[in-house]
């Protein structure tokens, strides 16, 4: 990537990530076959406040010409639990605060390793457990086909995401501020891309945040591209672009069509690849 300059830097989720599906069929794989250099650095589980410490960490070292921050609507709920790590508000609070971590590679490995391993250790002693018998919520299950039930989207639906309370609202604001700046300092910028649950289709279920998110957004002045808008709700069948019409990630569809939303907006906006021949 420091070779070859980076066009795009993706900071989000599980969505970002590409979750069920393919790398090849990622929002930032559909990208690169448009000659884009685009590098994902979503993971899932993240929230704002570890996408902060992503953009930190490995977009600000590239130089990302532009970055995409993809925001799913239950990163104002994830972002709550961010906070009460230490390590991640200090990417917040303080200033230039770095962990230097892409040149600590070896490290992280090493510190996976040892958590995998831990993590197997434990996972052996819980079956080691169900040999010697059933537990009693696991005989539960059974009895109650949870399994199965789960398979086949029965599960009662959960309820409403809690509205966040107003300190989580503006730690979010402070964390898109000071991304922006970040980016902007290194002549980039920035894009924030909203993207719809499978609740809003299925339900007719409305995120009780997303007024709230897309007013900070914009009283920031950051461009956004709101793919509820300019995909889902204008697509004959939203339901369609996920998983055999049930909640979970987009299909591989779906996120083809929020790249080629993004590009499109991209090439709007005159951005070209920059090893691009045309």
């Amino acid at each position: 990537y420091k070779e070859n300059k980076v066009d795009i830097a993706l900071i989000g989720d599980s969505f970002t990530e590409g979750a069920c599906v393919k790398p090849f069929d990622s929002i930032s794989a559909v990208l690169r076959q448009h000659d884009f250099n685009a590098i994902s650095l979503g993971k899932g589980g993240n929230g704002s406040l570890l996408e902060l410490a992503a953009l930190k960490e490995y977009a600000e070292p590239l130089k990302a010409k532009i970055v995409l921050w993809l925001y799913y609507e239950n990163d104002l709920i994830t972002l709550e639990s961010e906070m009460n790590s230490p390590i991640l508000r200090r990417y917040l609070i303080e200033k230039d605060y770095s962990q230097n971590l892409i040149f600590r590679q070896e490290e992280i490995d090493d510190v996976l390793i040892n958590y995998i391993q831990n993590e197997l250790e434990k996972e052996e002693k819980e079956r080691e457990k169900e040999r010697i018998g059933l537990t009693d919520n696991a005989a539960i299950k059974i009895m109650k086909l949870y399994n199965l039930r789960m398979r086949i989207n029965l599960l009662p639906k959960p309820k409403n995401e809690p509205t966040p309370t107003t300190t989580p609202t503006l730690i979010f604001r402070d964390i898109l501020h000071k991304s922006n700046k970040m980016v902007s300092d290194w002549n980039g910028k920035m894009y924030f891309i909203y993207l719809p649950s499978f609740y809003r289709y299925s339900i007719g279920d409305k995120r009780p945040n997303r007024d709230l998110v897309m007013q900070t957004v914009t009283e920031l002045k950051i461009p956004i591209i709101d793919i509820q808008r300019e995909l889902f709700d204008t697509h004959p069948d939203p339901l369609s672009l996920f998983p055999f019409r049930m909640r979970g990630h987009y299909t591989v569809e779906g996120y083809k069509l929020v790249a080629e939303v993004i590009r499109k907006r991209l090439e709007a906006d005159g951005y070209k690849p920059i090893n691009s021949s045309k």
